[in-house]
């Protein structure tokens, strides 16, 4: 079933069908808004901690707004001049959580579309649902006359409270930093070891939040993956999400930790929250990883499809 209603005055488009509800708001970056069992009231991704839901004006940072649910970043997540279009810049988390989005029924699902704003490209999602598990399926058409390199990352900022637990494949031994609070877990580009850190000699488990007032933010990357898969539990409600993706196209995850330490300003709310973010490349700047070769290049008109599955559960996540 799909139906329509407003949000602080802005469309919001919910597809409900077996035991899932998601509901996207198309003017704002297509964000998904609510991603929830039908069973249950607990909705899994971070809601607005203090700004409410407005529209976006392109090119601001991420953090002026309300900071919450599922975002798309493309074709960087960090502000980054583009590679391959000299004097281009690209904006904070990429273009289109800021960009208005087209959206429409298709068939059970829903298909969504952006064009790229200072880059040539056209971007595709169609949103799917059977029993517990949502399918994204994503096409991105490249309308330049060259080449271009491009990042994309999926950035669910969930719910989350002490205790709650993260979940990556077995191979995971060791984690890139993109940053760390006080370089706590290391520079930039360092690396430390998951899930427990040994940087500060305390021994703590990087995969088990902390107290929502520890002050920390970690942004961290895993190497190039043989399993497509991660998870999350939230210990108070004792629900879990389940995020498999194409490691073929989608071969690494991108973690955002955050316990209270970001963002700043003695007059900013804080987030507690966690983003499994499967992506395409590292880290979050796209010249940065242009120039170690960790990144998409796509040929002039070319076409790349990728995938992504959410899957909800009561109780810890279903095995892999």
């Amino acid at each position: 079933m799909i139906t329509e209603d407003h949000v602080n005055n802005l469309r919001r488009v919910v597809l409900a069908q077996d035991d899932l509800v998601v509901a996207v708001l198309p003017e704002l970056g297509a964000k998904i808004e609510t991603l929830r069992r039908a069973s249950s009231t607990h909705n899994v991704l971070l809601q607005p901690p203090e700004r409410a839901h407005r529209r976006a004006r392109y090119g601001s940072a991420f953090e002026e707004y309300d900071t919450s649910g599922f975002d798309e970043c493309f074709p960087t997540v960090a502000a980054s001049p583009a590679p391959d279009a000299p004097g281009v810049l690209l904006p904070d988390h990429g273009e289109l959580w800021s960009t208005e989005w087209r959206c429409e029924r298709d068939g059970d699902g829903l298909m969504m579309e952006a064009d790229g704003k200072r880059l040539p490209y056209l971007f595709r999602r169609r949103l799917t649902i059977r029993e517990n598990r949502l399918r994204l399926d994503y096409e991105l058409v490249s309308k330049s006359e060259n080449s271009m390199r491009v990042l994309w990352s999926a950035h669910p900022l969930l719910a989350a409270s002490p205790g709650s637990r993260i979940f990556l494949p077995a191979e995971v031994e060791s984690v890139l930093v993109n940053s760390s609070t006080g370089d706590r877990l290391g520079a930039h580009g360092e690396r430390c070891a998951w899930p427990i850190e040994n940087k500060t000699g305390t021994g703590d488990r990087l995969d088990v939040l902390p107290s929502p007032d520890a002050g920390t933010a970690d942004k961290l990357f895993t190497e190039r993956l043989n399993e497509g898969w991660c998870a999350f539990h939230d210990a108070r409600t004792d629900e879990s999400v389940t995020i498999r993706f194409d490691v073929a196209s989608t071969p690494y995850i991108g973690i955002w930790i955050c316990a209270g330490g970001w963002p700043l300003g003695a007059e900013r709310k804080r987030h507690y929250t966690v983003a499994l973010e499967p992506c395409s490349g590292r880290p979050d700047e796209l010249m940065e990883a242009a120039q170690a070769g960790e990144c998409w290049r796509l040929e002039a008109g070319a076409v790349k499809r990728w995938w992504l599955e959410i899957e909800l559960n009561a109780g810890e996540p279903a095995a892999n």
